[in-house]
Formats: structure tokens, C-alpha cells, sequence
């Protein structure tokens, strides 16, 4: 049989104070939500491992097609990689400039509470 008890029955109740009974139980709460903290990140870190996966097999997939493309004729592979970089330097370029240079000014709307479906 498991038995579970919180982190502070590990000190003894009868010499503790209220403050330090207080403090106690503060102590634990940081414990548990450092460990649900400790989850989430390790599920983040699989989430982005996965994704690093597929981009690498997605990368592959796309290296190989060129390659056939190329043997085969239809694909300039000197023009692909000079296009390819262009497009490359473009997506650099853009988060560089100012959004409100390319997007007109919108008014900010302070939500408050519950948004009402009648109006």
C-alpha cells in the first residue's frame, strides 16, 4: 500500500507555530505548482522536439524532390537557390519594418467582462 502525505507532515505539528504552520503550507503550494510547472515544460520541450522532426523529414522530402526535378530537367537548380534566397532575404526584411507603416492605425477596445451575443 502507497501512502501519499503532504511535504509538511514532515515536521512536527506539537513544536510549530500558526506562522510557521502558515508558511508551511505556502512552502508546499510553491512545491506543487513548481512541479506542474516542471510538466508543462517538458511537455513543450516534446511538443517542440516533434515539430523539429517533421521540419527535418519535411525539409528532406522537399531536398529530394528538387533533386529528382533537376535530374530529370524541369527544375534550373542555380535559378531555384537564387529564388529561394530572395524570398529568404524578403521574410528577413519584413519583421525589421514597422507594422503600422504597412497596416492602417486601428482604436484599441477595452473588453470588459463577458462579451453579451445580443448586442
Amino acid at each position: 500500500m502507497l501512502v501519499v502525505q503532504p511535504p509538511s507532515v514532515r515536521v512536527d505539528m506539537a513544536e510549530t507555530t500558526p506562522h510557521e504552520e502558515h508558511l508551511l503550507e505556502r512552502l508546499t503550494m510553491l512545491e506543487n505548482t513548481l512541479a506542474r510547472l516542471a510538466e508543462r515544460l517538458e511537455q513543450g520541450l516534446k511538443l517542440l522536439l516533434r515539430q523539429s522532426e517533421t521540419a527535418y523529414t519535411n525539409h528532406a522530402l522537399v531536398k529530394s524532390l528538387i533533386e529528382i526535378l533537376n535530374e530529370c530537367g524541369v527544375v534550373d537548380n542555380s535559378r531555384l537557390e537564387s529564388m529561394w534566397r530572395a524570398e529568404c532575404n524578403k521574410l528577413s526584411e519584413k519583421p525589421s519594418e514597422s507594422p503600422s507603416s504597412s497596416q492602417p492605425e486601428k482604436k484599441a477596445r477595452k473588453a470588459t467582462g463577458k462579451a453579451s451575443r445580443n448586442g
